[in-house]
């Protein structure tokens, strides 16, 4: 299995896009869903960006081995 590693510029485009996104939905939910919901949705935006920083940490050990490897 050939390894494929992302040039240093499409790496930032995309993590640029990744955190971008995070933004958006926590406004989205902050400003149209916690009017309805309550007190909730602070608990539920904290927990989004730590799934997704959780997933970072996760995937670059992995994915450090896998180069490691090669």
């Amino acid at each position: 299995m050939k390894l494929y590693i992302l040039p240093k510029g499409v790496w930032v485009a995309s993590h640029v896009l990744i955190i971008l996104s995070l933004i958006f939905a926590t406004v989205f939910l902050n400003q149209v869903v916690a009017p309805i919901v309550g007190s909730w949705v602070g608990f539920a935006t904290a927990a989004i960006w730590c799934f997704v920083g959780g997933l970072c940490v996760v995937f670059s050990a992995a994915f450090r081995k896998l180069a490691a490897k090669k």
